[in-house]
Formats: C-alpha cells, sequence, structure tokens
C-alpha cells in the first residue's frame, strides 16, 4: 500500500520572492511541513493559506524546522537573517541544516558555515539557475557544495524543486560554479542582444533572425526562453540611480569579477561586459523588437 504520511523532515523557507514562493508551494504540494517568513507579509500570508506555518522572524522558522532554506537577495541579507536580530542562530536546533540558495560568492557562505557549525548544525551552498518557470515546474538545477553525506539527507527535500543536482565539492565550491555559469550566461544575454541589433540594423527581420540563430552554433538556452525571460533580462541592462540595488545579473557580474581577483584570473570579457552593463548602455537592451 502507498505511504500517504507527511514527510517527517520539516522545511524552511525563508525569502518568498521569484524563486522561494513556488518553492514554497511545490514543497506543500509535496505534503512536507513547511514553515516560511519574508519581510513582506503579504507572501507569508498567500502560503498561510496554502497550509504553510507563518512565521514573523527567521528564529521563528529555525525553531521549527530541519532544514532550512534561505533565498534571500545577497550577503547582506543572508547575515541578517543568520545572526541579526530574532536570526537563525537564536533558535537553531542541533543536526539542522541551513541550505542558502542565494549567490553569494564563496567567502560569505564559508562564513556562515562555521557560524552554523558552533550551533552544531551543517551547511550546504546550495546556488540556483533555472529562474521563474524553471521553479514553478520544479526543474532548477542545483549546485552544491557542502558534505556528501549532508546532501543525501536532504536530497528528497531537493528534489521536490530541482531535476538536476550537481555536488561541486566543499562550502564554497557551489558558489564558484553557480559564479562561473552567471560569466557565461551574462555574456550569452549581452551578446545575444548585440547579434540580434546587428541581424535587424542589416535588414533580418526579428524573428527570422532568431530562427537563423537557433538552427546553428550560435542556439542557447537563453535563446529558447527569450520570448518568456528575455524582457526581464533587458530590464536589468536599464540604466538605474546611483543609490539603487544592483539587478541580479550586473551583481553577479561584481561577484565573478571579486572571486577572480581573489584567485588571480584574468578575465578581460567579464570585464567589459560588467562595465556596459552598469553604463546602462548595453546594445539592444531597450529595443521593443528584440
Amino acid at each position: 500500500m502507498h505511504d500517504m504520511r507527511p514527510p517527517e523532515m520539516r522545511v524552511g523557507v525563508i525569502g518568498l520572492g521569484a524563486l522561494g514562493r513556488p518553492i514554497s508551494e511545490l514543497l506543500l504540494k509535496a505534503r512536507y511541513r513547511t514553515a516560511v517568513y519574508d519581510v513582506r507579509r503579504e507572501p507569508v500570508q498567500e502560503l498561510a493559506a496554502l497550509g504553510a506555518v507563518a512565521c514573523k522572524s527567521p528564529a521563528a522558522v529555525a525553531g521549527q524546522s530541519d532544514l532550512i532554506i534561505s533565498l534571500v537577495s545577497d550577503a547582506a541579507q543572508t547575515d541578517a537573517i543568520v545572526s541579526g536580530d530574532n536570526g537563525i542562530l537564536d533558535t537553531f536546533q542541533r543536526g539542522a541544516i541551513f541550505a542558502t540558495g542565494s549567490t553569494l560568492g564563496p567567502e560569505p557562505v564559508q562564513r556562515v558555515a562555521m557560524k552554523i557549525a558552533a550551533k552544531g548544525g551543517d551547511t550546504l551552498d546550495m546556488p540556483i539557475s533555472g529562474g521563474i518557470i524553471a521553479a514553478k515546474e520544479g526543474t532548477l538545477s542545483l549546485m552544491v557544495g557542502g558534505s556528501q553525506a549532508t546532501l543525501e539527507r536532504v536530497l528528497p527535500v531537493f528534489r521536490v524543486f530541482a531535476r538536476d543536482i550537481t555536488h561541486t565539492g566543499a562550502i564554497g565550491s557551489g558558489q564558484a560554479a553557480k559564479l562561473a555559469h552567471q560569466l557565461v550566461f551574462s555574456v550569452n544575454v549581452m551578446g545575444l542582444l548585440e547579434g540580434l541589433s546587428l541581424g535587424v540594423a542589416g535588414g533580418v527581420a526579428p524573428e527570422i533572425m532568431k530562427n537563423v540563430l537557433k538552427q546553428g552554433l550560435a542556439n542557447s538556452t537563453v535563446l529558447q526562453v527569450w520570448h518568456d525571460l528575455g524582457p526581464r533580462w533587458k530590464g536589468m541592462l536599464e540604466a538605474i540611480p546611483p543609490d539603487a540595488p544592483l539587478p541580479n545579473l550586473r551583481k553577479d557580474l561584481h561577484l565573478v569579477l571579486e572571486l577572480a581577483e581573489s584567485l588571480g584570473i584574468p578575465l578581460q570579457i567579464a570585464e567589459h561586459a560588467s562595465r556596459v552593463a552598469d553604463s546602462g548602455t548595453a546594445t539592444g537592451h531597450d529595443d521593443p523588437l528584440i
């Protein structure tokens, strides 16, 4: 007889944005007891209506979770939810696991892992690729750094929302893999915009130009999902006020260059791509036809 009992592992999700919300919904559908928190009350309340445990702080999530998945924006927010007021360290349970899906860079994750270890817990850095569509479909890709044994403990949970799960090595290696991925992705986006702009300026209709690219070696996943996600990526290349938070594409390029500098790896294309992205003048980003 099929076992209808809910899974025993209690999961907490902190950060209910573009990825956190659909991941939480998938966990609830899989009958995981899921505690959720976000600085915004709306997604917490909406997920509570679906059966989630609504929490008012990261500490409240940690106090009732065996696995805490963090999906906040950056290293500063990660530090805040871990060791800030009402952070997870206040209530972290011995033997629990902290998994960060945020793109932070190796050093911030390694620093958090030391704090979690002092509380008797384990850490996985599990940066995510695939975007909003894959999050909703449960087909995300994870690059996981940390203990293989720890990863094995949480694989059933990760498989609820991820199709491809790659163990990359020790803590921090998942971040290195993600940043290498983001470098290739960002150059792909900007190169595609320039290629489309060049073809269109030369008299080729936008859709015909896209078909030409799809039929040749220039084809890519970025091009395949361009209709759905291209506008969002183009928006990340728009000019922004000096004090505004960097869009993910640009933030990640900064992290790429920081890691490369720490490793002594020259990345000339990444340096130029980052400058162009930050300038708000990337060719094609403001062209509605492409």
